[in-house]
């Protein structure tokens, strides 16, 4: 479906949202927009979607999964969707970010602000470090878009309840084993890549092992080891 909005409105925001990267400033550039009819909204990976006010009044008339009266994850929700819109794999991207976009209107933009970031972070890490062993190609730069759908359905997962949330236990050998797992991955991986200069190996495993430091260092909680 083609999106109605002013060809013109659109340019302007997007030298706006270029020119500036102060996030108070952005989000009265999306106040702005959205009182001329035209909808601006920004995500973590900093992508933003532009949508006429008509039409984004109009999606969750046409997507009743967004409202998440019963809430499924992402990979199914796109999957049982018959829309022709979103068949591309830039429609898919756009899919994740919108499912992302409304179940944090459920879940609480600033309730969970610090563990979206956090997990974030942690999944984005872990996509760096698949793309680094298999040396990059579209899939993965697709896939940190959709990361953000993968985020706000684990935060949806977490525990609500307070008494769950006292159920913490001791995670450091599973971290350990799972970390381990990641290191003796890599050097499968890059030993037994034939594309990789002998001499380059030693040097990509230690890149490779900084960014395991960072994945161990993200998590923090059994959730955070389980998602």
């Amino acid at each position: 479906m083609k999106l109605i909005v002013k060809i013109f409105q659109i340019c302007i925001v997007i030298l706006l949202l270029l020119g500036y990267k102060n996030s108070s400033l952005a989000k009265v550039i999306t106040k702005l927009a959205a009182t001329d009819s035209l909808i601006v909204l920004h995500f973590q990976t900093k992508d933003s979607l532009i949508y006429s006010r008509d039409y984004f009044d109009n999606i969750l008339r046409v997507r009743p999964e967004f409202v998440f009266d019963e809430t499924i994850n992402p990979t199914l929700s796109y999957h049982l969707l018959q829309d022709i819109e979103f068949n591309s794999e830039a429609g898919k991207d756009h899919y994740y970010m919108l499912y992302s976009y409304f179940l944090m209107q459920v879940n609480g933009e600033q309730k969970y602000a610090t563990q979206r970031k956090r997990l974030f972070q942690l999944f984005s890490k872990i996509n760096e470090l698949f793309a680094s062993i298999e040396q990059g190609g579209t899939y993965f730069r697709h896939q940190q878009k959709r990361l953000l759908a993968e985020v706000e359905y684990a935060i949806y997962l977490m525990p609500k309840d307070k008494s769950e949330n006292q159920k913490i236990y001791d995670i450091k050998k599973q971290k350990q084993l799972y970390i381990q797992g990641l290191r003796q991955l890599v050097i499968d991986k890059i030993t037994n890549n034939e594309e990789i200069e002998p001499q380059h190996k030693s040097g990509q495993v230690k890149r490779l092992n900084k960014i395991v430091d960072d994945i161990n260092l993200l998590i923090i909680d059994n959730f955070s080891l389980k998602r």
